[in-house]
């Protein structure tokens, strides 16, 4: 009813105004003008229904994704560019890279000789063919003598030995490429490498060197003289005793000596180091930097057979103890290392070869005490 009311009041307003307007284009234009009118009320009405929707329910953001409009404008700029330089100059440099090599070998990063070699008493005796050497094996002792009575015989008694001249060699062969490149001191290695070896074979000698021709008179050696006279001591495996019985057993009846090594293989220090209490507490204390077991100065030395090793047979000596000192290596000759290119000239192989004229016996009475290990029984 009320819309009706609302038509006719438009209408006679209507009338009214074309009555006043004249000109038919100014009544065209009002026309347009309540059309649009009423458009604008009709869009206003869905505005306001869909705003108190909204109100109702989460407003959420709006989010533009340029990602599309991004990649499309690289790739333009990307088809300009290939557009504009058709013709793409690349470095060889950065196809094929040159091959690079190293300054320097690395070298070996573990111990190839035992301490040992370097800890025995080495004389020099440049020149010579044999080294005769005595030693004391024991002092008189004073006796009371009544007036006119001959005085108390007090000689000490000695022992001898001979060390004999050994010749210890060693051999290499290299290519001459190998001396010639200047980017890794091949020769200089070889030459290290001839050193290391000749020391590994005295090292070797000096526990086990048979005492014969042409070979040192080894620690284990029975034709070592100077420990003739002294049992070694047996032993079936390491036990929390075992370090004692080592240590009391060495020297003589007047002191426990000091200054003594342990010399012994790996397996029988890590033994040392795994014998526990029945708490669960190490037995011994053992210092890996300063190489000692409760304080004893200890060797490794991989000629030394393990007595923990089920391989090794009973009566096999298994560890040495005493004083370096009682050690002699007397040197009759320097190292001679002498290179050739004549023996396979064709091939262009170079040889070199080294040489030293050496030995080594006990010297100190008594002066190691050696392990063997004994038979279970």
């Amino acid at each position: 009813m009320n819309l009706e009311l609302r038509r006719k009041e438009i209408e006679s307003r209507l009338t009214e105004i074309r009555g006043l307007v004249d000109n038919e284009t100014e009544i065209t234009k009002l026309e347009t003008l309540e059309t649009e009118t009423t458009v604008l009320q009709e869009e206003r009405g869905v505005i306001d229904k869909k705003m108190a929707i909204a109100t109702k329910t989460e407003i959420k953001p709006i989010v533009i994704d340029n990602r599309n409009k991004i990649d499309k404008e690289k790739l333009e700029q990307r088809g300009a560019s290939l557009r504009e330089n058709r013709v793409i100059q690349v470095s060889s440099e950065e196809i094929l890279l040159t091959e690079h090599t190293a300054s320097g070998l690395a070298p070996i990063p573990f111990a190839q000789v035992s301490t040992l070699v370097d800890r025995v008493n080495v004389i020099n005796l440049n020149g010579g063919e044999t080294y005769k050497k005595s030693f004391v094996k024991s002092n008189g002792i004073a006796g009371t003598t009544l007036e006119g009575q001959p005085y108390s015989e007090t000689e000490p008694a000695f022992g001898y030995l001979t060390i004999s001249k050994v010749k210890i060699t060693a051999y290499t062969e290299i290519t001459e490429e190998l001396e010639k490149l200047p980017s890794i001191p091949y020769q200089a290695e070889v030459l290290r490498n001839i050193n290391i070896s000749l020391k590994k074979k005295i090292s070797e000698q000096i526990l086990r060197g048979a005492g014969t021709t042409n070979t040192f008179t080894g620690i284990f050696s029975d034709a070592a003289v100077a420990l003739a006279d002294k049992a070694a001591l047996e032993i079936e495996a390491i036990t929390d005793q075992t370090l004692d019985d080592i240590v009391f057993a060495y020297g003589g009846d007047e002191e426990i000596e000091g200054g003594a090594v342990l010399i012994l293989n790996k397996n029988d220090l890590r033994a040392f180091a795994g014998l526990k209490t029945q708490e669960g507490r190490k037995v011994h204390t053992i210092d890996y930097v300063s190489k000692t077991i409760d304080g004893i100065p200890y060797i490794i030395n991989s000629h030394c057979k393990a007595v923990s090793d089920s391989n090794t047979a009973a009566g096999e000596y298994v560890i040495a103890y005493g004083a370096l000192k009682n050690y002699e290596v007397p040197v009759f000759s320097s190292v001679e290392i002498g290179k050739s290119t004549d023996y396979k000239f064709k091939d262009g192989i170079i040889s070199y070869k080294a040489s030293v004229f050496t030995g080594g016996n006990v010297v100190g009475y008594n002066g190691f005490l050696r392990i063997k290990k004994k038979a279970v029984i």
